[in-house]
C-alpha cells in the first residue's frame, strides 16, 4: 500500500508552494488557501478510495517466509518483528500492475521470538546445544524426559528432580538433571514462554553482589527477576554455602512467593527434601522450604551412572587405542 506522502505527490503543488520565498515573512493563511487544502484532501480521499477498489480486484500472490534470512523487510530500519505476531503480513502495489502479496510469516516470527527468549533465558555455552531431540534416552531418564517434553506450564505447579544415588554413583552426579533443565528451557522458549534458567549458586552470588553495593534497589531487582519470570528453572539446589540466615531467607522468599502465586518452578538437586531441610536450617527456613516444595511440585528422581565420567572414559579409551 502506498503511503500518504506518495499519493499526495501525484497532485501538482499549489501556487504558494511553487513560489520562491526570498527574505519574506510567511503571510497568514487566506480563505482561498484553506479551501485549496480542503479540495486537496477531498482529492486524496477519492484517490484512496479508487486505489482500494483497484486492489480489491487485484490478483493475490501468497508467499511463505520460513526464516529471518528470507525476511523481505530485514534491511528496513523501521522493521519490527511484532508486526508479524499474527502470522500474516500483506503488501500491495498499484504500479506497474495491481498486485497483492500475502506473506505467511508464522514460522519466521516463531524463530525470532525463540531467539529473543533464549538470549534472556540464562543459557550459555554448551547449554545452548542441549535439546531433547539430541538426548540419549534409556531406562534411567526416559520416563522423566518424556514427562518434561509434554509438561505444560499453564497449569502451574512445579517439578522437583532429585538425584537417585547408589554405590556406583554415591553423589548422584552426571545423571542428566541439568541437561533436562537446559532442554526444557529450549522447549519453553520455542513455545513462546519466557523463562529463566540459573544455578542457585549464581542466584546467591548475584544477591551478595547487590548486597555489597549496599543498595536495596539492586537487591530488589535480583529478587524481582526470580519471582516474576513466568517459569523458573533452578539448577543444583542445595549446593550453596551459607554463613548466616540471610541466604536461606532469600531462597524462602522466592519459593514462597512463587508457590503463593502459582508460578511454575522446575528444580534440580542432588538432595532429597529431608536433606534440604538440614542444609537450609532445621531450626529456621529449612522445614518451611521443604514443605512448600513438597506441596507444590511433582517429585521425581533421576539415577544412573555419571554420564560425564562415562563420556570422558570413552574419549580416553579412544586416545589410548591410538
Amino acid at each position: 500500500m502506498q503511503s500518504t506522502k506518495d499519493i499526495l505527490q501525484v497532485f501538482p503543488p499549489s501556487e504558494t508552494q511553487s513560489r520562491k520565498v526570498i527574505g519574506l515573512r510567511a503571510l497568514p493563511e487566506t480563505e482561498e488557501q484553506a479551501e485549496s487544502l480542503e479540495a486537496k484532501m477531498a482529492r486524496w480521499e477519492a484517490e484512496m478510495a479508487r486505489r482500494r477498489e483497484i486492489l480489491a480486484k487485484a490478483p493475490v500472490v501468497t508467499k511463505t517466509i520460513t526464516s529471518p534470512k528470507e525476511c523481505p523487510w530485514r534491511d528496513d530500519p523501521w522493521r519490527k518483528c511484532e508486526d508479524c505476531q499474527n502470522g500474516r503480513r500483506e503488501e500491495s502495489q498499484i504500479e506497474p500492475e495491481p498486485l497483492r502479496t500475502v506473506y505467511d510469516v508464522s514460522a519466521c516470527f516463531t524463530e525470532m521470538r525463540y531467539r529473543e527468549l533464549i538470549k534472556k533465558s540464562g543459557l550459555m555455552g554448551i547449554e545452548l546445544h542441549h535439546f531433547f531431540e539430541n538426548a540419549t534416552l534409556d531406562k534411567y531418564n526416559r520416563e522423566l524426559y518424556t514427562r518434561l517434553m509434554k509438561w505444560e506450564p499453564s497449569a502451574g505447579g512445579g517439578i522437583y528432580i532429585a538425584a537417585e544415588k547408589d554405590q556406583n554413583n554415591p553423589q548422584g552426579n552426571g545423571t542428566g538433571k541439568s541437561y533436562a533443565l537446559h532442554a526444557l528451557t529450549h522447549r519453553l522458549c520455542r513455545l513462546g514462554v519466557p523463562c529463566l534458567y540459573g544455578r542457585t549458586v549464581d542466584f546467591l552470588m548475584q544477591l551478595r553482589a547487590a548486597y555489597d553495593d549496599d543498595t536495596q534497589e539492586s537487591e530488589r531487582r535480583v529478587l524481582s527477576r526470580y519471582i516474576n519470570v513466568p517459569v523458573l528453572l533452578w539448577d543444583d539446589l542445595g549446593k550453596e554455602s551459607f554463613r548466616t540466615e540471610w541466604g536461606p531467607e532469600k531462597f524462602y522468599y522466592v519459593i514462597d512467593y512463587r508457590v503463593r502465586t502459582n508460578k511454575p518452578m522446575i528444580i534440580s538437586t542432588n538432595f532429597s527434601l529431608a536433606d534440604i531441610e538440614v542444609r537450609f536450617g532445621l531450626d529456621n527456613f529449612g522445614p518451611a522450604i521443604a514443605s512448600r516444595l513438597a506441596g507444590f511440585c511433582e517429585m521425581w528422581t533421576l539415577g544412573g551412572p555419571d554420564r560425564r565420567v562415562q563420556r570422558r572414559g570413552k574419549r580416553y579409551a579412544v586416545v589410548s587405542e591410538r
